[in-house]
């Protein structure tokens, strides 16, 4: 299918089953043809729109306009093809650049939508999505119009005058596992085999090294050295914009690049594991019965399910990582220390979201400054 004054053509592709969107471009003095595939005709529509559209904004939008999803979405795969973010980072926009989608200003010309109109949809948002998942649309939105604006693409940007709501959904507080739940999960983990339980040094790599359950999830077996007795964490899964399961080539941030010292108590844990599993083709430490990657929400739920019988409610596999940050803070690591093997990039996020100190080691530190204060002032 033509598209008028040389704005390239759609068709589909019967042998690969995917609509394509044909254009001309111009690189190093030369026309090209370029071709594009996608799943549906719409987005091929789309993405031939915002092609055409950067190609001569001003007449573009005089005669058609440009559709807010379709320029959001080829901002995403440019800033991934030019490896400004990652696949994770991709994915994360996808998800948000979808919620968008539904939405009145999705059917909207960028060039007509106006403040008003953007804070209704935001308004919408505050009983159905957490204040994380707000900042994050709003977040895309002021980039892309703000990206808009600066190329001079439109003469207005309707985002100064946005506010962003805050959710009126309860915020669930992550919690770390008592010492005594610790101690009771510990002991059943000790007990059981692999065969028996197959995720147990998943569960006690969290609990002993504190790692993502994507980075834990995406080791590899060279990943363990027993000889320097470290982990080296260099990926993590997560979950592309289609709900496949993939490995990035790098953690969730740059911090995340690190490695750990493995805790005595689980080298012999991990060498058995080792062994358990030694041969798959991409020599993974924790394969599924496939040997592909292991669904991060398959050992979540087998978590739940196990703390159940223990009589433990409220703890995630992100939870086992939670108990770990907070068991060093009891134990008088320095943050700067334990901000590093957590793999962030401020220490502020390690204080403020991973520390959960026990009650009973909050009274004994309280007791020192009892007695100090009885020693020099009292």
């Amino acid at each position: 299918m033509k598209r008028n004054n040389n704005e390239g053509s759609i068709f589909y592709n019967k042998a690969r089953h995917k609509w394509n969107a044909q254009y001309k471009i111009k690189e190093n003095g030369k026309i090209k043809l370029k071709t594009k595939s996608f799943k549906n005709k719409k987005d091929a529509e789309d993405f031939l729109d915002t092609i055409m559209y950067e190609r001569d904004a001003k007449k573009y939008l005089k005669n058609h306009g440009i559709n807010l999803i379709a320029f959001m979405k080829s901002r995403a795969l440019t800033k991934i093809s030019s490896n400004n973010i990652s696949k994770a980072q991709y994915t994360r926009i996808c998800n948000t650049i979808k919620n968008i989608e539904s939405s009145e200003i999705s059917k909207i010309a960028v060039n007509k939508i106006k403040d008003i109109e953007i804070q209704r949809y935001l308004n919408t948002l505050i009983e159905i999505y957490s204040n994380s998942s707000i900042s994050k649309i709003y977040g895309e939105l002021r980039q892309t119009f703000e990206y808009l604006y600066n190329l001079g693409f439109i003469k207005v940007n309707p985002m100064l005058g946005v506010i962003k709501p805050k959710s009126m959904k309860k915020c669930e507080k992550r919690r770390a596992m008592t010492l005594d739940e610790e101690k009771k999960f510990l002991k059943y983990l000790k007990s059981v085999t692999i065969t028996e339980c197959k995720y147990k040094n998943v569960f006690l790599i969290q609990l002993f090294m504190g790692l993502r359950i994507g980075e834990v999830l995406a080791l590899n077996i060279d990943d363990i050295d027993f000889e320097s007795n470290i982990v080296r964490v260099n990926k993590t899964l997560t979950v592309n914009e289609n709900g496949k399961i993939i490995c990035g080539n790098k953690p969730k941030t740059e911090a995340g690049f690190r490695n750990i010292s493995i805790n005595s108590k689980i080298i012999k844990d991990l060498k058995l594991q080792i062994q358990f599993v030694k041969g798959n083709k991409l020599n993974l430490l924790f394969p599924n019965k496939n040997n592909k990657f292991t669904d991060a929400r398959k050992v979540n739920k087998k978590l739940v399910e196990t703390l159940k019988e223990l009589g433990i409610t409220g703890i995630s596999t992100h939870s086992l990582r939670h108990t770990f940050a907070t068991r060093c803070a009891e134990s008088g690591m320095q943050d700067v220390v334990l901000m590093e093997i957590m793999g962030h990039y401020n220490i502020d996020v390690t204080k403020k979201i991973y520390i959960d100190v026990q009650e009973n080691f909050q009274q004994k530190e309280f007791k020192k400054i009892e007695r100090y204060l009885k020693k020099v002032v009292l």
